[in-house]
């Protein structure tokens, strides 16, 4: 049996997760980390690869899987800027100013210019501008790359119908050069297989493959539904209730950072709402929208019949986006309709409400169409 590996990087949590074949989930591991990810600038980035590392043995045995089933990794996580030295090793976070007294701006098409402004010296000497996300995979594979959305955050491409290459005006006007930054790839382009130290460490396959991978958001929402133009999705998020709308490139704002690039490239997510009252809390229900949530999923006091409101296979649970791209990428769903229709199959609230009362149901969580909570 073949297996797809997801890890994702979000809030104050990293997830693995293994699916195989069919996108029925084997093994879902979650472990706390000290610092959220958001506050990147806290933590040296080769703290994050050990953590990772440590939690990759646990979710194999969880699942009972062999380590040389695992066929592909695909990876989400929130952005976070990694300046790489001469020595190809991460520059220190308090080399370059990031401290308590003074946080760097979360927001990357700001922080970016603004770090590398104050120290033009180490701008010159750098060899690489990454994504954590990016790191985690050099640290595994020896291989540079960075994905669509990480580009397009950075501020540094030319716009929404380019947002997979450099703009070489942006660049310069920071102080970089293009061979400064990697290569651009969709999320789930393959980028790098397995160092040889890693596979002894490890017990992973030398043919493992690394994706390029997408961030959090991204997963959830490519995971949520078929993507078509104009469809509504909303995200029930642990402190906010966000709307988005699939979009193609030509409706996206050049500026606009709360739109985001789709894995595959082929579409995006325009949020339509920053802040919205949770339904679940008696706020208004969208029956046209697809609701989507990663935590508590709890069926709370919905304003519209269960049977009318429309969730998608993974609401409630760990998002299996940045695994099954890994299989995009590997070429496992070449006929992309069927994917939607059989592992991402959509379920309404009501029968959500009735896998999550049974007690007593062998039925795969994750098979196609059961859309069941575990």
């Amino acid at each position: 049996m073949s297996v797809l590996l997801g890890r994702e990087l979000s809030g104050d949590t990293i997830t693995l997760l293994a699916v195989d074949r069919k996108g029925t989930r084997l093994s879902v591991v979650q472990e706390a980390v000290s610092v959220p990810f958001i506050e990147d600038w806290k933590v040296h980035p080769d703290e994050r690869v050990r953590s990772v590392r440590a939690l990759l043995q646990h979710a194999l045995e969880e699942g009972k899987i062999r380590p040389g089933s695992i066929a592909a990794i695909g990876i989400a996580s929130t952005p976070g800027l990694v300046l790489v030295d001469a020595e190809m090793e991460p520059v220190p976070p308090r080399a370059i100013g990031w401290s308590e007294e003074e946080p760097p701006i979360p927001e990357l098409h700001e922080r970016i210019p603004a770090t590398l402004s104050k120290f033009p010296g180490l701008t010159r000497s750098l060899v690489a501008v990454l994504d954590i996300k990016d790191w985690l995979r050099y640290r595994w594979t020896g291989a540079l790359a960075t994905s669509s959305q990480f580009a397009w955050e950075s501020g540094l491409t030319p716009g929404s119908h380019s947002p997979e290459r450099w703009d070489p005006a942006c660049v310069d006007a920071v102080g970089l050069n293009s061979g400064q930054l990697p290569p651009v790839m969709p999320g789930h382009q393959r980028v790098g297989i397995l160092q040889e130290e890693m596979v002894r460490e490890t017990g992973l396959p030398r043919g493992t493959w690394f994706m390029a991978g997408t961030v959090p958001r991204a997963a959830r929402l490519w995971m949520a539904c078929e993507p078509k133009s104009g469809q509504r999705i909303i995200l029930l998020e642990k402190d906010n209730v966000t709307a988005w709308r699939v979009t193609d490139a030509k409706e996206v704002s050049p500026d606009d950072r709360n739109a985001i690039p789709a894995p595959l490239g082929d579409h995006w997510y325009v949020q339509e709402k920053g802040e919205m009252e949770d339904p679940r809390q008696g706020g208004a229900v969208d029956v046209s929208a697809i609701y989507d949530s990663a935590g508590d999923a709890g069926s709370g006091e919905w304003a519209a019949p269960a049977e009318d409101i429309r969730l998608s296979a993974d609401f409630g649970l760990p998002s299996r986006g940045p695994a099954l791209l890994a299989g995009v990428g590997l070429g496992w769903y070449r006929d992309m309709k069927p994917f939607w229709r059989k592992r991402c199959a959509l379920q309404t609230l009501a029968q959500w409400m009735e896998s999550a009362s049974s007690k007593t149901s062998t039925e795969d969580p994750m098979s196609p169409g059961s859309g069941a909570p575990q």
